[in-house]
């Protein structure tokens, strides 16, 4: 036996003081700490009460969705004076009816103090019949402007058949040709739907900001709206929403997904 003198005690003490401790602890943990796990339903049994315990559901990743295959010809559509967009322009300028025949306007009208004859609305076709009209129109200003416009489209990373930004461009191209091709026109100002996205608002933005001053980038020549830019805009929604609805009403998806 060791001498106790407060401070040293026996290795036979110390170890029964151990064991008597663990004891101790053994027995009153063991049937707190119990756990089983049961079943597969995410249930763990904490002494005889089973609790539910959350852990993260596993969901499957949503499918990515393919681009949309735009079923659009751009060069059937623009064929002759029946074809559906040039139709779709003339519902806009008030010359074609919803189901494709000619208005009243169609045969003769007065514009600005000039006599428009023809779908597009020509100025410059002098004696020539409505349907002369249509063809010359046709052929000398809208055709030759598709592979521009397609070029352009790509260039801007556009899908150069989309219905509505094709529209948006001819039936612009029939209004005020400056505006649709010069600089900072429809042509150059197209690029920001690539980030914004090809709706019938940001369509009708690039249309009405195609008639800017490519310099000082205000209203400055667009006599027939006194350069008012809430006229102009109030045209060009009005002409795009007819577009719109007459490409619809003919079965064509108008803002398929790219």
């Amino acid at each position: 036996m060791v001498k106790n003198d407060g401070f040293n005690t026996s290795r036979k003490s110390i170890t029964i003081l151990h064991r008597a401790s663990f004891s101790k602890a053994i027995k009153f943990f063991v049937p707190v700490l119990s756990l089983a796990l049961v079943g597969c339903q995410n249930r763990i049994r904490i002494g005889s009460g089973p609790v539910v315990v959350d852990r993260p559901i596993e969901r499957p990743a949503a499918p990515i969705q393919a681009p949309t295959e735009i079923n659009f010809n751009l060069q059937d559509a623009i064929q002759t004076p029946k074809s559906t967009l040039i139709l779709a322009i003339g519902h806009a300028e008030g010359t074609i009816n919803r189901d494709g025949s000619p208005t009243q306007a169609y045969y003769g009208h007065g514009d600005s103090g000039f006599r428009n004859v023809g779908v597009f609305s020509c100025i410059a076709c002098g004696s020539r019949s409505p349907e002369e009209a249509d063809s010359y129109y046709l052929e000398s200003k809208i055709k030759p402007m598709r592979l521009r416009f397609e070029d352009a489209a790509r260039g801007a990373l556009l899908p150069a058949n989309h219905p509505m930004l094709a529209a948006a461009f001819f039936t612009l191209l029939t209004q005020s040709p400056e505006a649709a091709t010069e600089r900072k026109g429809f042509l150059e100002r197209m690029s920001g739907l690539k980030m914004l996205g090809i709706t019938l608002e940001n369509l009708i933005q690039v249309s009405v900001d195609s008639y800017r001053d490519p310099v000082s980038n205000r209203f400055e020549d667009v006599a027939r709206f006194d350069n008012d830019e809430s006229r102009i805009r109030a045209d060009q929604r009005r002409r795009l929403t007819q577009v719109e609805s007459f490409l619809r009403a003919k079965g064509i998806e108008t803002y398929p997904r790219y």
